[in-house]
């Protein structure tokens, strides 16, 4: 038996969280229409989790991932909720023009003009 310390296992399961970030933003960068799901949760504690989720097309079918999640110190507003994804897209490198839709609380995707 091989015994692990807690910062072993923690930091294991970052690298492998940064490895499959990096995968997933390699594979939708390559699919080029990308779909962005966003949801608001509530966890134990009662406070407001932001959970955004990005869809891109792999071969014929989307893949769906799981890109971030953030606290929301307050109820969100829609501008509030997109400006909390912006960092996320620009430190990606990705563009706001390759998204072709946004939904948000499993409301059917929208096609808008986007403003921060």
């Amino acid at each position: 038996m091989v015994q692990l310390s807690n910062n072993t296992i923690k930091q294991r399961i970052r690298e492998l969280s940064v490895d499959i970030l990096k995968q997933t933003i390699a594979a939708a960068k390559l699919s080029g229409n990308l779909i962005l799901e966003l949801g608001e949760i509530t966890d134990l504690g009662n406070d407001a989790q932001f959970m955004v989720f990005m869809r891109y097309r792999a071969t014929r079918d989307y893949s769906n991932n799981f890109s971030f999640a953030v606290h929301l110190p307050s109820i969100p507003q829609e501008k509030k909720c997109l400006k909390k994804v912006d960092p996320f897209i620009k430190e990606q490198k990705l563009f706001w023009t390759d998204y072709v839709s946004i939904c948000a609380d499993g409301a059917p995707p929208m096609r808008t003009e986007m403003t921060l």
